[in-house]
């Protein structure tokens, strides 16, 4: 079918008012038409995602149920009778409906299905498919994305995220599928009475909750005061019932943003690795005179903070840095208890600071690097299972954080109560969480990060993006910043290219992406963004001051910059 016809299709065939509304309005619209109709939203291994709408490039009733027929046909030819699944959702527009569509049309193939209540968040979501031993499972959320756009994540039956080749499995079978006519659904009432549909909650949380305080401690911190900020999101729950639990009594929830709303009406974007996002958690921080703000995304598995300088002013912490922070509380932690183990080991995405594996190197352990994307993390913990070596931390400078294995996914809340107890461990020995990544800046080095993101809207963005990096690829760069290449690593091609010329094969999965190591240290990657329209530029350098550090890293964006 042409896009035309199939936006006649769709005319002819949705029932929903306000979709159908939307399909009338952009009738004599030819752009309109093309950007909802001329392609699929994909589906890839962060599921689907996309502004909620009419259309089949559209987050809507008919595109997930699709996309879940799909995954039903996929979870019945690899997992066969007795296959299930975990269902849970956030507070965007649409997540309930979306999710009890989910359950329906999975229910219908015979799959039974384990739905949460209430809002719930991605780790735990992560954690009930562990624990129930489902078959999979999916999140109903768009993560951090602004409030117009919703999502589909799907989870394998370890915990983590579906790897790409099961991802091109379910796709595959989506493609085939009409919306209309291919999609079987029962009602959600018959669902349940039939027990097909089973709704869960309570149990899962307490076992949830005793996990997370079993693996950060229950010691009593009445000194320490936090401000927390859900934005709007599903994290609340969690925190407002584990903190507690694990002695963070003094704790203060932002009340503008306190209950649920997927218009998300108090900031641009519900980021909490943005600043804007943050300004009423630390606004309320300064005048309570708080340790700490922080904040965790919708799906609550993203995680930013700001911490209070001695003069009562607050500085947001980088992904790197509340990272580097967390690997060094548990270590010294594992070091003075003598649980320290030459064969735990640590994991970095391979766009996080050189700084984790220089902490690492100092405790005598492991840090592994994988491609950006947390589900590489997850699966080398279950690779590196068998081996009795134990994970102690896992992070992305994305704000993604994980520690323990009864989930396999980053985990908001669980970061945010680690960075407590972090904060109450230094606390004990005389210092302040800016002092103790001041002392690991003097101890390592001044490693400093900074990404660029450069936004490609519209049906010609995806070429735009293409463009960029096929000339990149096609001629070799000597230096940048003053500094010269010593290696080209291409992560599509799998070859790594010195200055002389000379090619060796890259041993890793294999992802668009390109990144230059130069002279002092000093890096540079870019790769399309596997969730968003946009490139994402990373930056890294280490010396032995700050300011060169500074200085070098401006350097190195200003001419890397110019030749985009």
């Amino acid at each position: 079918m042409t896009y035309r016809e199939t936006y006649l299709r769709w005319k002819e065939c949705v029932a929903e008012p306000d979709l159908l509304a939307e399909l009338e309005a952009i009738q004599n619209d030819d752009a309109q038409i093309q950007d909802r109709f001329l392609r699929d939203l994909p589906f890839g291994t962060a599921g689907l995602r996309g502004v909620i709408g009419a259309g089949i490039a559209r987050m809507n009733r008919y595109v997930v149920g699709r996309a879940t027929q799909g995954l039903a046909d996929y979870l019945l030819s690899t997992t066969g009778a007795g296959a299930s699944a975990v269902i849970a959702y956030d507070s965007r527009k649409f997540s309930f409906e979306f999710a009890r569509e989910t359950a329906c049309v999975l229910a219908a193939n015979g799959i039974t299905v384990y739905l949460f209540k209430q809002l719930t968040s991605v780790p735990e979501l992560s954690f009930a498919v562990r624990h129930l031993k489902a078959s999979g499972g999916v999140v109903i959320t768009a993560s951090h994305n602004p409030g117009q756009y919703n999502g589909y994540k799907v989870y394998a039956a370890y915990g983590g995220q579906l790897g790409p080749e099961a991802s091109l499995a379910v796709m595959d079978r989506i493609q085939k599928l009409d919306p209309f006519t291919d999609v079987k659904r029962i009602p959600y009432a018959e669902g349940v009475e039939k027990k097909r549909i089973l709704e869960t909650g309570g149990e899962i949380d307490r076992i949830y909750y005793e996990q997370m305080v079993r693996l950060c401690g229950a010691e009593n911190a009445e000194e320490l005061k936090v401000v927390y900020t859900p934005l709007h999101g599903s994290g609340l729950r969690t925190v407002e019932n584990v903190f507690p639990m694990a002695g963070i009594r003094n704790l203060f929830v932002v009340p503008e943003q306190r209950m649920p709303d997927g218009s998300f009406p108090t900031v641009a974007s519900p980021n909490p690795e943005d600043p804007k996002a943050m300004q009423m958690a630390i606004a309320l921080a300064g005048k309570i005179e708080a340790d700490l703000a922080i904040g965790t995304d919708p799906d609550a598995d993203r995680m930013g903070a700001a911490v209070r300088r001695p003069d009562g002013t607050y500085t947001m912490l980088t992904g790197n840095q509340i990272g580097c922070l967390l690997i060094h509380y548990l270590l010294e932690k594992r070091r003075l208890s003598e649980e320290l183990r030459a064969s735990d080991y640590i994991v970095k995405s391979f766009v996080s600071t050189g700084m984790a594996d220089a902490i690492a190197a100092h405790y005598g352990i492991r840090c592994h690097t994988v491609l950006t994307g947390f589900r590489f993390i997850s699966e080398l913990i279950v690779q590196k299972e068998p081996t009795g070596a134990e994970f102690i931390f896992g992070f992305e400078e994305s704000f993604g954080f994980l520690a323990g294995t009864f989930a396999l996914d980053k985990d908001g809340a669980l970061a945010a109560l680690l960075l407590c107890k972090a904060a109450q461990f230094f606390r004990a020995r005389g210092r302040s969480l800016p002092d103790a990544l001041e002392a690991l800046y003097r101890e390592h080095g001044y490693y400093l990060e900074s990404v660029k993101n450069i936004a490609f809207e519209g049906l010609d963005g995806m070429e735009k993006m293409k463009g960029i990096m096929e000339r990149l690829r096609a001629k070799p760069i000597a230096a940048i910043g003053g500094l010269p290449v010593r290696c080209t690593e291409d992560y599509l091609s799998l070859t790594r290219t010195g200055p002389d010329g000379i090619v060796s094969a890259l041993e890793s999965p294999s992802t668009d992406a390109l990144r230059l190591l130069l002279d002092s240290d000093a890096w540079l990657c870019i790769r399309p963004s596997g969730t968003e329209p946009k490139i994402k530029i990373y930056y890294a350098v280490s010396a032995a001051s700050r300011q060169t550090a500074e200085n070098q890293l401006q350097d190195i964006a200003e001419d890397f910059e110019q030749l985009l």
